[in-house]
This record gives C-alpha cells, sequence and structure tokens, in this order.
C-alpha cells in the first residue's frame, strides 16, 4: 500500500504508486477541503497490513462445521471461508450445497465398525 501524509496529519492510501501524489501537490482533504502532502512512502510489498487477511484451510471449514447439520453459505462467507473452499469440499464429498436456497448440508460420514463385518 502506498500512502501520502498530508501536513494536517491526515493519511491517505493508495493502491498503486502512480496514483499517489508527489510532496508539495495540493490533493483533497477529508478534513480542509485541499491540503498539501508532506511525505509520501509505503510500497506493495513492505506493509504487515494485508486487506485479504490469512486463506483458510478446509480442515478449518470441517472444524466449524464439526456439530452442525447445516449452515448458511452467508455464515460460511462471515467466517472467511470462500466459495471455492466450499465447492471444493462438496466435490470432496464433505457438503451438499445447494446455492440457490444459501444452504450447505454436512454429509454424514460413514463410520466402519467391525461389527457390520460379522
Amino acid at each position: 500500500m502506498f500512502t501520502a501524509t498530508l501536513r494536517c496529519g491526515t493519511e491517505l492510501s493508495y493502491e498503486a504508486r502512480t496514483f499517489r501524489p508527489d510532496p508539495g501537490h495540493l490533493v483533497p482533504c477529508r478534513h480542509h477541503g485541499y491540503c498539501a502532502v508532506q511525505v509520501t512512502g509505503g510500497s506493495a510489498s513492505g506493509g504487515a497490513f494485508s486487506p485479504r487477511g490469512r486463506p483458510r484451510a478446509q480442515s478449518e471449514l470441517l472444524d466449524w462445521l464439526r456439530g452442525r447439520s447445516e449452515a448458511s453459505v452467508h455464515a460460511l462467507r462471515r467466517e472467511g471461508f470462500t466459495l471455492r473452499m466450499i465447492a471444493a469440499a462438496e466435490r470432496a464429498g464433505v457438503l451438499d450445497v445447494d446455492l440457490i436456497a444459501g444452504r450447505v448440508v454436512v454429509r454424514p460420514t460413514i463410520e466402519k465398525s467391525s461389527a457390520a463385518d460379522g
């Protein structure tokens, strides 16, 4: 993330270096109308802040679903699980997904027991 700090102390963020103004330029300010840029900084790869967050693992999806028979797609998205991950879990046979109804149903696991063999 690229930044420009204004003389009033307001910090503006830019996604690309080409959008960031140079020091001395007047730019729109949220508080004063226009302020001059005092300092610029930042780089696309050097920031500790990531707007996307950490990708979730499919094991986390299964842990979150443990004890539930169904959940909504909205609830899964709110917890940070992507539609791509939900679709992969469906292909793996863990979930049944009904996108029209917005419902995700956990498939029951079939456990093998030695009593059933005999």
